[in-house]
Formats: C-alpha cells, sequence, structure tokens
C-alpha cells in the first residue's frame, strides 16, 4: 500500500488552488496554530498505524491555500477536528472531498438505526471484499457514544424489520456456539491475525443468514443473537489485536447491538469494556472510563462476579490513566473482591473462554499501577500474573504481559532482567500473529535506544533479535 504521505506531492500539484475558507474557519475554530493542527492530524494518523511524520505546519498551510491532500489524511484531518470541537466533522465539511469521491467506508452510517443483521453482513461483506479497508476504516471518538438510554427503542426496530427465512432452533444456536469456541481457543493461542477473516466469513454467511430467519421461539431468538454477539465480540477483538483499532471498533458496535437484541446486558457491558480497553490502550483515558463505567451501569443486576471484577478493572485503568490514585487503588480493591465472590461454574461463557480470573485482573492491575508511575506495585503484580498463568492456552497474552514486565523493569533501572524478560516474550511469540505483539516488539527497541552507546553487549543481541521478529513479521503479514 503506498503511504499517504509519499501521495502528497500529487495531490498538491494536480489540484487547483482555490483558498479553503471552511477549513480555515475551523482551524480558527480549534484556536490552533497550523504547527498544533499538524500535530493532531500525526496523532490520529499514527493511532491508526498510517505515521505522517513529514506532516508540519506547511503542509496545514497548502491545504487552507487550497491543495487538497490525499483521502486518507482528509479524514484523519476532519477526525481531529471532530475531536477538537466535540462535534461530528466529516471531510466533505471541510471542503476537502467531494460527495462522492471517498471510497464507501462505512463511516457515515448510524449503526443504531438499521436492522442489526443487516448492518453485521454489510460491514462483513466490505471487511472480506475490499483488501484495504480494515487499514482504511478510521478509529472514532464520535462513535463511542453509545445510545444506552434508546436501546429498548432500537431493539424494537430490529426485531420488526425481520419476519422471514428459515425455521431457526436449538441446532442451529448449537452450531454457532461450537464454532465460538474453537475460534475463541485459538484466537489465545494463536493471535487475532490467525484466522481473522475465517470468522468473519462464517459470521456473513452462517450467522447472518441465521439472525434473519424465523425462531421456533422467544428464548431461542435471544440465544441466537446473544452467540451473534459473542462472535462479532471476537471478530472486533481480533481486529483489535491486529491493530486495525478502526475495524475493531465497528465490530465491537455491532456486538452491542446484537447483545442489545438479545437482552443481555452482562454481554453488553463485556463488549463496552472491550471497547474501554482499546480507548485505553490507544490514550483516550477520559473516554475509556466512561465506556467502563457504562458497562458497570449497564449491567448493573445483571453481571455475575466475575464480570463486574472485569467491568470495575477497567475502571481503574480508565482512572490511572487520568491520574486518579485514590480512585484507581479502589477499583482494583473492590474488583479483587467480586472476583473472590465468583464461582467458575456460574459464570457466563464468555468470561470462562475469556479466561478471566485472577491472572488477567493481575495484569490489568500491573498496568493501572504502571501507568500511574507506582512502578514497584506495577512489578508486583505483573509477577503474579505470569505466575499464575496457563502460558501455552493464553499464549498471547502470556508474551504481553511478560513484554509489560520487562518495560516496567527497564523503568526502574534494572536492563539485565528486563532483557531476560523480553527474551521469554520473543520466545513465546513465536507462531503468534498478533499487532500488539509486533508493538510491543517495537517499543522494547524504542526503550533499548534511549541506551545509544552506553549499550550492553546482551541488550544488543537482543536488539538484533527484535529487529529480525520485526522484518519475519512483516514478511508473513505480506504473505
Amino acid at each position: 500500500m503506498e503511504r499517504e504521505s509519499s501521495m502528497e506531492g500529487r495531490w498538491m500539484a494536480r489540484t487547483p488552488r482555490q483558498r479553503n475558507e471552511k477549513l480555515l474557519a475551523l482551524v480558527r475554530e480549534c484556536d490552533w496554530s497550523y504547527s498544533a493542527c499538524a500535530a493532531a492530524v500525526r496523532a490520529v494518523a499514527n493511532e491508526n498505524g498510517n505515521a505522517l511524520p513529514s506532516c508540519d505546519r506547511s503542509h496545514v498551510g497548502h491545504w487552507i491555500a487550497g491543495v487538497k491532500p490525499g483521502e486518507r489524511t482528509s479524514r484523519y484531518l476532519a477526525e481531529a477536528i471532530s475531536r477538537r470541537l466535540g462535534r461530528v466533522i466529516r471531510a466533505t465539511d471541510l471542503g476537502l472531498v467531494g460527495g462522492g469521491s471517498l471510497e464507501v467506508d462505512l463511516d457515515g452510517m448510524d449503526w443504531w438505526k438499521g436492522d442489526p443483521a443487516t448492518d453485521l453482513l454489510t460491514l462483513g461483506r466490505a471487511d472480506l471484499e475490499r483488501r484495504a479497508f480494515g487499514l482504511s476504516a478510521l478509529y472514532s471518538l464520535a462513535a463511542l457514544a453509545v445510545p444506552l438510554d434508546s436501546w429498548q427503542d432500537i431493539a424494537d426496530r430490529g426485531r420488526q424489520a425481520r419476519g422471514g427465512g428459515a425455521a431457526v432452533g436449538r441446532r442451529e444456536i448449537d452450531a454457532v456456539r461450537d464454532m465460538l469456541a474453537v475460534f475463541s481457543k485459538a484466537d489465545e493461542r494463536f493471535g487475532g491475525g490467525h484466522a481473522r477473516l475465517a470468522v468473519v466469513q462464517y459470521l456473513t454467511s452462517d450467522v447472518a443468514g441465521y439472525l434473519q430467519g424465523r425462531f421456533m421461539s422467544e428464548h431461542d431468538r435471544r440465544a441466537m443473537f446473544g452467540a451473534a454477539a459473542e462472535l462479532a465480540y471476537l471478530a472486533g477483538w481480533k481486529a483489535f489485536d491486529s491493530s486495525l483499532h478502526g475495524l475493531a471498533q465497528r465490530y465491537y458496535l455491532q456486538s452491542l447491538r446484537l447483545a442489545n437484541e438479545a437482552d443481555d446486558r452482562a454481554l453488553a457491558g463485556f463488549t463496552l469494556r472491550a471497547m474501554a480497553h482499546q480507548a485505553v490502550d490507544l490514550g483516550h483515558g477520559q473516554e475509556a472510563l466512561q465506556l467502563a463505567n457504562s458497562s458497570l451501569e449497564w449491567s448493573r443486576g445483571k453481571a455475575s462476579p466475575a464480570a463486574t471484577a472485569l467491568f470495575t478493572i477497567l475502571t481503574a485503568r480508565g482512572y490511572a490513566a487520568t491520574g486518579d490514585v485514590a480512585r484507581t487503588s479502589a477499583a482494583i480493591a473492590a474488583a479483587e473482591v467480586h472476583l473472590a465472590n465468583a464461582s467458575p461454574g456460574d459464570e457466563p461463557s464468555w468470561i470462562r473462554t475469556s479466561g478471566f480470573t485472577e491472572t488477567s485482573l493481575a495484569s490489568q492491575a500491573g498496568q493501572a499501577l504502571r501507568d500511574l508511575g507506582d512502578l514497584s506495585a506495577a512489578e508486583t503484580e505483573l509477577r503474579r500474573s505470569i505466575a499464575t498463568r496457563n502460558t501455552e492456552a493464553y499464549r498471547r497474552i502470556h508474551t504481553l504481559t511478560l513484554a509489560n514486565l520487562a518495560d516496567v523493569q527497564c523503568a526502574r533501572g534494572r536492563l539485565r532482567e528486563a532483557s531476560e524478560n523480553w527474551n521469554h516474550a520473543l520466545d513465546a511469540m513465536t507462531g503468534v500473529q498478533s499487532g500488539r505483539a509486533a508493538l510491543a516488539v517495537r517499543n522494547m527497541r524504542t526503550r533499548l535506544s534511549s541506551f545509544g552507546p552506553r549499550l550492553p553487549t546482551f541488550a544488543q543481541q537482543l536488539d538484533r533479535r527484535a529487529a529480525a521478529f520485526l522484518r519475519s513479521d512483516r514478511l508473513s503479514a505480506l504473505g
């Protein structure tokens, strides 16, 4: 795929210049200098896996003077302005592209108005049939505004939209659940890049067809929509783990719609929690906190103890990202109490499948404490997570926890211990297709590069190994 930054010059040369008053007015409303505007665009681009290091104040000046950037850069600019102003601004609103010149990217769809089965089919087909869709789908803060207060109306509209189709009963529901179990186990062992499109194919063929069928009972209808919600969540999680953040967000929204149709508030909370996880990883602490709190509020009285613990520990991540020490500590303690009251046999399937236990809670607590700067406590929690994990069944998260531990140890000045754990992480990454794992390796190399010529020999060897891993990972992605 040709990089957006390399295309910029050609767009500048071809486009007739006419001062863009719309863009100028919005940049002024943002109270931005041209440099600040360029920095905001770079941040959105980087978040979506497309760094634009050359984008600077001169580019903004050219755009305002009438030069039209590439379509992806136009969308990054629109998203950056939307975030600054707190309202949705699209590239067409900026006068940067014509109404029909953008590829259909589903950004403009109102996911809360249509039939969820139809919307799921639309999304899945775009993912399967357009190779670039997953890379170009933009992560949007505006899409995090989930209309929880009007979900009953949304569900009623969805039920009214269906009617015909084949009869669907227990056998079809069991088939979807069996496939979900197979895909989920493979995901934990081999990463989000493994069989991602196979999950989407199954969603858009068998599952979408079932959702549009005639159900033997209301109980069966809810059960099928619940199973579909879990599978859509898995598609989102795999996209998230593959660093396809805009695509992941769209699958998460579909999972929410389907959980709502199933009248399963706890399952909806599970997906809201995943959206919070994604937001905090991308640096949107306040939004992550709001989503995590929504997962608790929406599922109150419906969620099991382990599910409540999972939702609560994500509030700790949100509080930590916003610098609230007291509430972070209180949320970690509350999550531990909830989990202590859990009975594994009584937990929903999605808790059992995700493997949320003391091990996972410790990993999330360690990351929250790291974000607060309490590195000693963070190391203790991360060590606890590693010591109690089933490493073969949950290889991906094991590699990420090892990398997080090494990062904390490096920050504490213990480079040799950090290097040992980074090497262990690289050992465990063999055969794992995960964008998050690759990002952890890139972060490792950034840490090591900060030592400059003072980097010890053992760490130089680790850096060379990490570089080789990233080369191999890129070749695997291309293949």
